[in-house]
């Protein structure tokens, strides 16, 4: 009896293990995403007078800073399109009160 309830009690132990194994693995699927494709920071920064490559070889800077760029843009796009509906907006008022 006490060998039945020693294998089973072992059991667990070798099940908790696994799940960590498991969870590792997408983590490195993801940081293999970028790798396929080489981020290239002129290209994103073509303003910049030093080479950003050069700086910031860490792929996850690179990372970091092209979202930054997606971000910005996306800013910028906001923008224009806030802009764009208070100058309508103006000229629906003007247009009004003469």
């Amino acid at each position: 009896m006490e060998k039945e309830i020693q294998s089973p009690a072992q059991e667990p132990a070798q099940s908790v293990e696994a799940p960590p194994q498991k969870s590792d693995p997408p983590p490195l699927t993801e940081t293999t995403a970028p790798q396929q494709e080489p981020i290239l920071l002129s290209k994103l920064f073509p303003d910049s007078k030093q080479d950003l490559d050069s700086l910031f070889p860490d792929p996850q800077m690179k990372e970091l800073l092209k979202e930054i760029h997606r971000t910005r843009q996306g800013n910028q796009r906001f923008l224009k399109r806030l802009n764009l509906s208070k100058i309508e907006t103006e000229e629906a008022d003007s247009g009004v009160e003469p």
